[in-house]
């Protein structure tokens, strides 16, 4: 099972030094999209009589937070 591991590492080091960096950026950018629409879509469950205002001050709040 380790050997199973080890390629399926080895095969993803390889696909990730072949992939161009602008590739690379559109992947974060889409993934970091689909993160703010997660956020939103919890957003609107926690807070159903929320008005579209209200709803984006609460997410650029969560934005700006500091951890």
């Amino acid at each position: 099972m380790l050997d199973l591991v080890d390629a399926l590492d080895e095969d993803a080091i390889k696909r990730s030094r072949e992939t161009p960096p602008a590739e690379k950026l559109r992947q974060a950018l889409e993934l970091m999209d689909a993160g703010f629409r997660l956020q939103r879509a919890k957003l609107r469950i926690r807070h159903p009589n929320a008005s579209e205002e209200e709803l984006e001050a609460r997410f650029f709040a969560w934005l700006c937070r500091e951890e």
